[in-house]
C-alpha cells in the first residue's frame, strides 16, 4: 500500500531537510514514496536534495522551470507511480508529525469506500531541526482549514478531481479541495495532528491582497458550479474557511 507525498519546493533550502526527514522517519509505520518537485530553485535546493538523496536512496526528485506551485502540484501528479495507491502533500517549510501515516491510513485499509482522512494542524512558529516536532513550551494553535497536507487521499479520488488550476497562482488547493468535495467524495475527519504549519517572516509577504483576491475567487468558483449543477452539494469536513494562510504565501 504505497503512499505518495509530493513535496513542491521553492528557495527553501533551510527548512526542506527538516520536511523530508519528519516524512522518512516514519517508513516503519508506512510504505512511504517521497518526491520533491523543484520550481526552479535559485538558492541552495539543488545541494540540499542531493545531499538528501544520498542520505535517502529511494528520494525521487524532479526540477522544472519556475512555473508556479499549481504547476509544480501538477508535476508531482504526473510523477505518480503506477503501485501508488494513496496521495498526500507537504509544503516543504512545514513538517509531517510521527504517527501520522500510523494513526489515518488503517481508516482507509479498513474502508474500501472511504476516498480520504482528514486531520487537523498544529500552527507553531518553530519546529526542532533534531526531534523535528516543536519544541517544549512552543505556543501553538490546533486548527482545521482548507489544506492539503491534512488529507491523506485515495488515489482514485485525486484522479477524479483532476488537475491543479494552473490559473489559480494562490488558493489553488481551495479550490481543488472544493472541486473534490463538491463531487460526493467520501470522507472522514479525525482528531490527528496531520501536520506542524510553519509560520515564520517569509510567509508573510506584500501579497495579501492576492491571496485575498484568489481565496475569495476559489470560493466564488464553487458557488457558480453548484448553482449550475444542482447535482454538485458541497460536503466538507468541519473546517473554517477563513484560515490565517490567507495573508501568507507558502510554497
Amino acid at each position: 500500500m504505497l503512499i505518495t507525498v509530493v513535496v513542491p519546493t521553492f528557495n527553501r533550502a533551510e527548512f526542506l531537510p527538516i520536511a523530508i526527514r519528519s516524512l522518512m522517519r516514519q517508513r516503519e509505520d508506512a510504505k512511504i514514496d517521497v518526491l520533491i518537485i523543484d520550481d526552479g530553485s535559485t538558492d541552495g535546493t539543488s545541494s540540499t536534495i542531493a545531499a538528501l538523496a544520498s542520505e535517502y536512496p529511494t528520494l525521487r526528485y524532479m526540477k522544472q522551470d519556475h512555473s508556479g506551485i499549481p504547476a509544480a502540484r501538477n508535476a508531482g501528479l504526473a510523477g505518480l507511480l503506477p503501485e501508488t495507491e494513496f496521495v498526500t502533500f507537504l509544503d516543504s517549510d512545514d513538517a509531517s508529525p510521527a504517527g501520522r501515516f500510523a494513526a489515518d491510513l488503517p481508516h482507509l485499509l479498513v474502508d474500501p469506500a472511504l476516498d480520504l482522512v482528514y486531520g487537523k494542524m498544529r500552527m507553531v512558529d518553530m519546529i526542532d531541526r533534531t526531534t523535528l516536532a516543536p519544541p517544549a513550551g512552543t505556543s501553538y494553535r490546533d486548527a482545521c482549514f482548507p489544506q492539503l497536507s491534512l488529507g491523506l487521499f485515495r488515489r482514485s479520488v485525486i484522479d477524479k478531481t483532476g488537475l491543479f488550476d494552473p490559473d489559480l497562482m494562490l488558493s489553488e488547493d481551495v479550490d481543488f479541495l472544493m472541486r473534490m468535495f463538491e463531487c460526493g467524495a467520501r470522507f472522514l475527519q479525525t482528531e490527528t495532528i496531520a501536520l506542524y504549519y510553519r509560520r515564520h517572516s517569509g510567509n508573510i509577504t506584500a501579497r495579501r491582497a492576492d491571496m485575498k483576491r484568489y481565496f475569495s475567487l476559489a470560493l466564488l468558483r464553487s458557488i457558480k458550479r453548484r448553482r449550475s449543477d444542482p447535482t454538485r452539494i458541497l460536503r466538507k469536513p468541519s473546517f473554517e474557511l477563513l484560515p490565517p494562510m490567507l495573508l501568507e504565501d507558502k510554497c
